[in-house]
């Protein structure tokens, strides 16, 4: 220890040189280092979606839901499946071992899905990837600065902003939300309901 510290003290020049040498390392290392801020991960997951229109959740689950989950536990590579059951739909995720390729996983599923037998009124069974890649990467946020309705404002994004973004060369989607939607109400008056009937 008495050596470095007799060394450095007499070799002032020699550590002024290594440390600005080390300085100037450090310096081009954090520059040139290749950085993400969202690198491409696969992850071995992949989703299944039922729709039955008008099923109630109690249906989904016996009808949809149950015969989908034992199919799926028995293709290779599954290690969990997770199911949700709601109105209208049944939602399934499966979860696979690193490493799995999802392109062959999503095959093996479709042919799994294939050999389930649904009830007429469900629609076929679709399988959509997890990717960290189907993140925004922008998210915008408009008003109208003259204090204009909401119905115009949705009107102007619906008509020109939305397509003038996805016709952006690399543009996957663009969703819109909070817009204005016309919403109608059906009520059953008993008293105006023909006696005859």
């Amino acid at each position: 220890m008495k050596g470095i510290i007799n060394f450095s003290l007499n070799n002032k020049f020699a550590i002024w040189i290594l440390t600005i040498i080390i300085s100037f390392a450090g310096l081009y290392s954090g520059l040139t280092m290749k950085q993400e801020t969202i690198p491409n991960i696969n992850v071995p997951f992949l989703n299944v979606t039922a729709i039955d229109p008008g099923a109630a959740p109690e249906g989904i689950v016996e009808d949809v839901t149950k015969p989908l989950e034992v199919k799926l536990r028995n293709v290779d590579g599954v290690k969990t499946v997770t199911s949700t059951s709601m109105e209208n739909a049944a939602s399934i995720t499966l979860e696979f071992d690193y490493g799995t390729d999802l392109t062959n996983a999503t095959a093996t599923v479709r042919e799994a899905l294939n050999e389930v037998q649904l009830p007429d009124s469900v629609q076929k069974p679709t399988i959509s990837k997890f990717s960290i890649n189907s993140f925004p990467v922008v998210s915008l946020s408009l008003s109208d600065k003259d204090g204009g309705d909401l119905e115009q404002l949705t009107r102007l994004v619906e008509s020109d902003i939305q397509p003038a973004l996805e016709d952006i060369d690399g543009v996957a989607q663009v969703q819109v939300s909070g817009q204005y939607v016309k919403e109608v109400q059906l009520k059953f008056d008993q008293a105006k309901w023909p006696s005859w009937a």
